[in-house]
């Protein structure tokens, strides 16, 4: 028997958390009418496999990708597709088998390719979904990862939190940035980085001059000339649209790139993909927030997952998205403190000064529970926290850098 409702009822993080928890097997069917696409999630034992949309086939979206990172010319792309129409073949293991690309680069296309089919449902505010059980998965074997649900809504909740302060910087895929530093002096260093530590990151260069970007960061520093839109940077890299334009983003904070103008967005890629961050509204994250709220108390009522005596699993797995949502409004900002250091020299005397700085949107300042992060400034740094109930500061959500700590 299929299950079906509405995403305004029953939220995707809760969706997706329940299959996990269930171990269950069969297709998600997720439908948007009003941009009338439509997602098909395929699980296996409540680990997604497999994904594909309606707006843009995932071998077409695979294919066009490899071809933009130089991996195949077209010419071998339109003749993989023609065996493939003979053979009824998967185009990665034609392409695999050829020898036209390697093993590895066809699982690094595979999972960003599927990932951010994924992950771009997170950004939708309405539609329909439907799950239907079956026996097993048709999916790629030899060349796919199973996603776990965890890492999904980890990920997910993630993406839907800072992608609002990133498109005030980036409002569109077809911007074009350039470089306002010396290429030669970037150097590669495993330490760097948004999600690094220390003192490697509060600024823009070393004490010598130098400076050091994490190796995903310097892939994407190279390909910003200037001439290449936001979305010429996605296919060129390979990596997904959220951690290119979070990189980008963090450069903007450390006066290492500035805006260029407008490009144009080739055609061979999905129209939709850069019309996804421009359209991001603001109120999306309260969107989600209130739907995992009513769905707290919903789901006992209209769970189509649900069983009988087992409400506190769910409880449990609302919890965790929202530690998870706590944690990554910490990281962000880390990182606003780390861009603001780098141009004052010093610490901003409040979180406040991060707002009005536009590092940072004004609901960062609180966590989900909309309890205010702790924090407080030093002579050698500062601790940044956040607060349980009883107003404590936990010590599981304590970035202490204060001095060499």
């Amino acid at each position: 028997m299929a299950l079906e409702g509405t995403i305004r009822d029953f939220g995707l993080p809760d969706i997706f958390q329940l299959i996990g928890l269930q171990r269950k097997t069969g297709l998600l069917t997720l439908t948007n009418e009003k941009d009338q696409e439509s997602v098909v999630v395929t699980f296996e034992n409540g680990m997604v496999v497999m994904a594909d949309s309606s707006a843009r086939r995932l071998e077409d979206r695979l294919g066009n990708v490899l071809v933009k990172q130089g991996k195949i010319t077209r010419e071998r792309l339109d003749e993989a597709l023609g065996m493939q129409r003979q053979t009824l073949q998967r185009l990665g293991h034609i392409l695999a088998s050829g020898s036209a690309i390697t093993t590895k680069d066809l699982r690094d296309a595979l999972q960003v390719q599927i990932s951010q089919i994924v992950f771009r449902v997170f950004r939708w505010r309405d539609g329909s979904y439907q799950f239907t059980p079956a026996e097993t998965a048709d999916y790629d074997r030899e060349n796919f990862v199973p996603m776990s649900t965890d890492f999904i809504l980890m990920e997910g909740i993630r993406m839907v939190d800072e992608w609002p302060i990133i498109e005030k910087r980036i409002p569109s895929f077809d911007i074009v940035f350039r470089p306002v530093v010396d290429p030669t002096l970037i150097e590669v260093g495993a330490g760097a980085g948004p999600e690094g530590s220390g003192a490697e990151r509060r600024g823009a260069a070393s004490a010598t001059g130098r400076i050091r970007l994490a190796p995903e960061e310097e892939r994407v520093f190279r390909k910003v000339d200037g001439v290449r839109t936001v979305q010429a940077i996605i296919d060129a890299t390979g990596a997904g649209e959220f951690e290119v334009c979070r990189t980008l983003f963090d450069f903007l904070n450390r006066n290492l790139i500035a805006p260029a103008g407008r490009g144009t967005t080739p055609s061979l890629e999905e129209p939709a993909a850069a019309g996804a961050a421009s359209s991001v509204p603001g109120y999306a994250v309260a969107v989600l927030v209130l739907a995992l709220a009513g769905a707290g108390l919903a789901v006992q009522r209209r769970s189509p997952f649900a069983v009988t005596g087992l409400a506190p699993v769910l409880h449990r797995s609302y919890e965790s998205v929202l530690e998870g949502a706590t944690r990554s409004r910490l990281a962000r900002l880390d990182r606003a403190i780390a861009a603001w250091r780098a141009t004052h020299r010093a610490v901003p005397a409040t979180l406040e000064e991060l707002v009005g700085a536009g590092l940072v949107d004004g609901s960062y300042l609180l966590d989900p529970w909309a309890r205010p992060f702790h924090y407080e400034p030093t002579a050698g740094g500062y601790v940044l926290g956040a607060a349980d109930e009883s107003g404590a500061i936990r010590g599981d959500m304590t970035l202490d850098h204060r001095g060499g700590r």
